[in-house]
């Protein structure tokens, strides 16, 4: 343990903090006034002090997950593929699921609800790292080496779509592709793959109304600005108050009962009322230096499982990232991506933590063995 401490990577270290700790700030400046106003919360102190509980137990899981060694979690992906499935399909089950906002995503552990699909995000990268490390001698054949690992994404993707949750395991099949490119598979399978994914995906939005809705008031919020275009019209409106440096933190307008979901998935609108585009330009920084960073641990991975799970883990995050700010600037449909570390969230918050524990163990172990050769 002495060891790990003495090599850790204080960059990734100092960006994780940074955007957990602005996160707090931003979830108690987005919730306080909701929060006082609900009759059945009101306390404008609720969300900051649930925050601040998960961003403590974050931190542990962080710290736990980055001194166990990340081939020994290799060891256990069976169990938790496996965990994941059987969540999945509960979550699907008559009187188990926890409905909210017409999908249900969540289980119930008394009084803590659980989305397992975050635990998928773990469950597949996990999974995609160690099987096209496994593969490596027949990754040039898309029938021995590509195609099979690809039939439980089918399983687990359609889990979460089922819930109805089709931003997640979009997000999902994204971080996949992403090892795939770097598993060093053919451009054409690649390139087959990326145009299946693409034409199922808007299927499925054409498939079901509320989908097809979402992508036409994304098109045009101003057409049905109190109806579909209502909560990307207010986002808009929070992004152009800012203007330059904004209107000061705690100051929004459009959180207080304006906008929905200001401290969970539009907490980046927020953030440019409030400090303007210098504030939203910041935290974009932020995001584009961990993903920097997140590329140069993987090159420097001790093995190609390393290299394969610090891609896959990186890019599952600055994914979502870019679809939050996609959705919320109206580039995007809305999708009910959260930021990651910044919005408000538990089960969001503890897999993330998990993953970068993941990540800044791939990095220990890859500044060990630089500094052993040198």
């Amino acid at each position: 343990m002495k060891r790990n401490l003495k090599h850790i990577d204080y960059p990734l270290f100092i960006i994780i903090v940074l955007l957990a700790g602005f996160g707090l700030v931003m979830v108690y400046s987005a919730s306080f006034v909701y929060a006082g106003m609900d009759p059945n919360i009101n306390n404008p102190h609720y969300f900051f002090r649930r925050q601040s509980m998960w961003l403590g137990l974050g931190f542990v899981v962080f710290f736990l997950f980055s001194m166990f060694t990340y081939k020994r979690i290799g060891n256990l992906i069976p169990i938790i593929i496996l965990v994941t499935v059987v969540m999945l399909a509960l979550v699907l089950l008559p009187g188990v699921g926890v409905t909210r906002n017409e999908a249900t995503r969540w289980l119930s552990f008394g009084p803590i609800l659980f989305q397992p699909s975050e635990l998928a995000k773990v469950a597949m990268i996990l999974y995609f790292a160690k099987a096209y490390t496994n593969k490596q001698d027949k990754i040039q054949s898309f029938n021995k080496g590509v195609f099979p690992p690809l039939l439980l994404l089918g399983v687990v993707f359609f889990l979460i779509v089922l819930q109805p949750d089709l931003g997640t395991a979009t997000s999902i099949i994204l971080a996949c592709g992403i090892i795939l490119l770097f598993a060093g598979i053919k451009v054409t399978h690649l390139a087959g793959l990326a145009a299946v994914a693409f034409g199922g995906v808007y299927f499925l939005i054409t498939f079901a109304d509320y989908r097809m809705n979402r992508l036409t008031s994304f098109l045009d919020p101003f057409g049905d600005p109190t109806g579909q275009g209502y909560q990307l019209v207010h986002s808009l409106i929070a992004l152009a108050s800012g203007d330059i440096t904004g209107v000061g933190l705690a100051n929004s307008v459009q959180k207080s009962g304006f906008l929905p979901e200001a401290h969970t998935d539009f907490i980046m609108a927020v953030i440019a009322e409030e400090l303007g585009l210098l504030g939203a330009v910041g935290v974009i920084v932020i995001y584009a230096v961990f993903m920097f960073k997140g590329i140069l641990i993987a090159k420097r991975a001790p093995d190609f499982f390393g290299r394969l799970l610090a891609y896959g883990i990186t890019f599952q995050i600055v994914t979502q990232a870019i679809i939050n700010f996609g959705a919320v600037s109206g580039l995007m449909p809305i999708t009910g991506i959260t930021l990651p570390l910044i919005s408000y969230g538990g089960s969001s918050l503890l897999i993330t933590f998990m993953l970068l524990g993941i990540l800044m163990n791939i990095a220990v172990k890859g500044n060990i063995e630089r500094r052993n050769e040198a």
